[in-house]
């Protein structure tokens, strides 16, 4: 009798997504870490999404076979970086790193977002406008990455290059803005730190801020009235 073939020992999931493994690379595959890739193929397809099929330009990654959706930011990003004429991009080196977004639902969920790569002089300075929503600077770093590591690569973030800024001093600089003046610029520079998309405890922090400052000056004109 024929022994019967034992199945292969995966290991133990720890984060949601691995329940749902796919081919494209997800916030989870990055276990906090800062990603350098070396692209490959620049390709579009055809894509699920909630209204329909969607086209759009996926990227593939040499030494992996995780891909990845391109988002609108995310494109800009790389336009910014590598310009127009997307297979030159081929061969270039980008530097991914996870973070949150707020759905339209208002709730937080993991994306991944550009941090900049190894193939730009210098770090480069950006504009990212999106539909209904306020053009927000953002920067490209020159990162040092090698361009060998994997979708689920351990290695660290350089030191001097975090994956994610420092909520609480955003948080900090926000609650001491005295006029709402003050607080936009201040929110324009913190939205810009993460990359269009600050984690929830900021926004509120903001939000919050924004409040206090709109009831006080309404006090004020209330009492030179």
């Amino acid at each position: 009798m024929a022994q019967l073939e034992q199945p292969k020992r995966l290991a133990k999931p720890v984060d949601w997504d691995q329940l749902y493994p796919g081919r494209f690379v997800k916030a989870s595959d990055l276990k906090g870490k800062q990603v350098t890739l070396r692209i490959s193929e620049v390709n579009l397809e055809e894509l699920a999404g909630e209204k329909g099929p969607i086209v759009k330009g996926v990227i593939s990654f040499e030494k992996t076979e995780k891909m990845l959706a391109l988002n609108k930011t995310n494109g800009l990003c790389l336009r910014a970086m590598f310009g127009k004429k997307v297979q030159d991009w081929v061969g270039k080196r980008v530097t991914l790193f996870p973070t949150e977004v707020r759905m339209p639902t208002g709730e937080m969920d993991d994306a991944i977002r550009v941090y900049g790569s190894p193939d730009i002089p210098r770090d480069l300075e950006i504009t990212v406008s999106l539909p209904r929503k306020r053009p927000v600077q953002m920067t490209m770093h020159r990162t040092g990455g090698t361009g060998g590591a994997s979708a689920s690569s351990s290695s660290p973030a350089p030191k001097q290059e975090p994956a994610t800024p420092d909520a609480k001093s955003w948080c900090d600089a926000l609650k001491a803005c005295n006029s709402e003046t003050t607080l936009g610029q201040e929110w324009d520079r913190c939205c810009a730190a993460f990359a269009n998309h600050p984690p929830t405890e900021v926004d509120d922090v903001y939000h919050n801020r924004r409040e206090q400052l709109a009831e006080s000056a309404a006090r004020q004109m209330e009492l030179s009235q």
